[in-house]
């Protein structure tokens, strides 16, 4: 067994007194906005004999509501490519992007994602860094999104919040922005390599292919994920 550390973040929306709250847990902790969750589930099996080792990352994550609800869809993306899996209480679906749908939440009663990261490698492989983004919302209630970043290595980790802005926001196929005077708005990949750098002004679109993304934006910095 080896320690590593499970960045953790969320972005939340608004909600009126009566909405549907959706909650994501690591284990008996709830995962709040820039939390940073330590544990040690990953497991790595060596085989000598036949020259290569497995690697399981499979960290305890559920999720619950303050309202019942049987229309809740999760969705998994592994924007470092790699194949993960997700169950999310029931048949288990593998892949680079995973999507559950009509997932049954009760109150009180957290639901198991079941989800993990398996990968088998030469012996003189580093391990890598998995990144996975993964939302759930209730398709019948708008602003019911809930969204965090998962980041998994062996030996490194980072809080990696995806911050709601009214100014800055994913939309499909790109960001949206919106600013009263000239601002500064830089779009990195998590290599850091630019792919969007400007003074913009007013309401505008960046068109950006589907992935993860660090932002500079009015003094403000973080990850936004655009789908």
């Amino acid at each position: 067994m080896k320690k590593f550390l499970l960045a953790l973040s969320c972005m939340f929306a608004i909600y009126s007194a009566n909405a549907i709250e959706l909650t994501f847990w690591m284990g008996n902790h709830k995962i709040t906005p820039g939390s940073t969750v330590e544990f040690n589930d990953i497991t790595v099996n060596v085989y000598e004999d036949d020259q290569y080792k497995e690697v399981i990352m499979k960290p305890d994550l559920s999720i619950s509501t303050n309202i019942y609800s049987s229309s809740v869809k999760i969705t998994a993306t592994c924007t470092s490519g790699q194949s993960i899996q997700l169950c999310a209480g029931g048949t288990c679906r593998g892949g680079e992007t995973v999507t559950k749908e009509k997932v049954t939440v009760r109150p009180n009663q957290n639901v198991d994602l079941g989800f993990d990261y398996i990968g088998e490698f030469d012996l003189d492989d580093e391990i890598p860094v998995v990144v996975t983004v993964i939302e759930a919302e209730d398709v019948n209630e708008s602003g019911s999104r809930v969204q965090f970043v998962i980041e998994m290595s062996e030996k490194n980790a980072s809080v990696s919040e995806i911050e709601v802005l009214d100014e800055l926001k994913a939309v499909d196929g790109g960001l949206s922005y919106k600013c009263d005077e000239a601002t500064d708005l830089v779009v990195t990949t998590l290599a850091g390599v630019s792919v969007f750098s400007a003074t913009v002004s007013g309401e505008g679109h960046i068109a950006l292919d589907k992935g993860l993304y660090v932002f500079t934006f009015g003094g403000k910095s973080g990850k936004i994920y655009v789908r």
